[in-house]
């Protein structure tokens, strides 16, 4: 049995207030006496939007209305609409001296389509867990625990036993740092640099003993198997990315999803550095998907064997990103026995690709 839930951006509900009728300009003012609807609140690219404008009296003024773009400069647009580029669009109408107040339609790529699923019926899925490295570029310590992790990285299999993302928030001026990792790192209660947190509710502070880190990495990955696995699909647009992901459990259990975006590649001085390496920073946290709690959405209780599917929106933030150096780490969890929900496995998924389950 599939189960599918899409979680769409919300967007803005309607308002109307008084003043007198200009076609341009920031300070264009409703009248109140009209009301601007379209048929989709959030819509794919090159997906018609359709606009209805209504008197307050039930009267249908739509074939006389011009439609502007605000969020455009102000052109005049056909209706029906066709947006071809993705983004958050912002509309009103103009019938005569009636303004109506402006109405926000999200704009989103379209959706990756999944992975085929090769394996249906298998529910043995390799196990990854969660570390996060609470770093930052001035940190004078920080190079300690880059050295431990790369020798736990390169010591036996460690390494397909975790995936790593790193949250610069030592300092805002880091050019990894980012609010996204903020959020991360205060979930933790991070106030000592370095700290290595494990999952979201182990961590380890200022431990730069790669012994100590993979006897940790040890009590906390399950040899015998995750208890769901991940499939996604991720696309990199103009102002975001859309991971179209789906869970399939191993175990029944209430399930949670996330996912952040990482960058690889960026180059800043780091303090203490004893090898060149430690100067270019890769899997930073740039951003995640808002959520009240770290572990994202509810996708509600997942029987063995049931796949539920999510599309998840990551906003770009700003032009110094580097796009092609952008990846998206997708964050399963499952609820505990203390109620919580713990981190049940991770998979990454590069930019305009996809990622199959990982079948043990």
């Amino acid at each position: 049995m599939k189960l599918t839930k899409f979680f769409a951006l919300a967007l803005a509900a309607l308002a109307i207030v008084a003043c007198e009728p200009i076609t341009g300009g920031d300070d264009v003012k409703p009248t109140g006496e009209a009301v601007l609807t379209a048929n989709n609140n959030s819509v794919e690219v090159n997906t018609p939007i359709e606009f209805t404008v209504t008197a307050t009296d039930g009267t249908d003024l739509t074939t006389a209305a011009t439609i502007y773009d605000k969020s455009h400069d102000y052109v005049v647009v056909s209706n029906p609409f066709i947006p071809t580029v993705d983004g958050d669009y912002e509309f009103y109408a103009v019938v005569g001296d009636i303004i109506t107040s402006s109405i926000k339609v999200s704009v989103v790529p379209t959706i990756p389509a999944l992975p085929e699923d090769g394996q249906p019926a298998n529910t043995s899925f390799n196990h990854r867990i969660l570390l996060v490295d609470h770093t930052g570029n001035t940190c004078g310590y920080c190079p300690q625990m880059m050295q431990a992790l790369k020798t736990v990285a390169e010591t036996g299999d460690y390494h397909s036993k975790y995936y790593e993302a790193m949250a610069h928030t030592y300092s805002s001026s880091d050019p990894a740092y980012s609010g996204a990792a903020n959020v991360v790192s205060s979930h933790h209660g991070v106030n000592a640099y370095p700290t290595l947190t494990y999952n979201f509710y182990h961590s380890t502070t200022s431990s730069y003993n790669d012994a100590h880190i993979m006897s940790q990495i040890d009590a906390l990955w399950k040899a015998e198997g995750a208890d769901a696995g991940i499939a996604a699909a991720a696309t990199l647009a103009s102002t975001s990315v859309i991971v179209n992901t789906e869970v399939k459990a191993a175990v029944e259990n209430e399930y949670r999803i996330t996912a952040w975006l990482l960058e690889d590649g960026i180059y800043a001085k780091q303090t203490n550095a004893t090898e060149e390496w430690m100067n270019t920073h890769d899997n930073a946290i740039r951003q995640r998907v808002t959520s009240n709690d770290i572990s994202g959405l509810d996708l509600g209780t997942i029987a063995a064997g049931q796949t539920v599917s999510t599309a998840l929106t990551l906003k770009i933030v700003g032009n110094k990103w580097v796009r092609e150096n952008l990846k998206v780490m997708i964050i399963v969890s499952a609820k505990n026995s203390k109620g919580k929900f713990e981190v049940a496995n991770v998979a990454i998924c590069p930019m305009n690709d996809v990622v199959t389950y990982d079948y043990k």
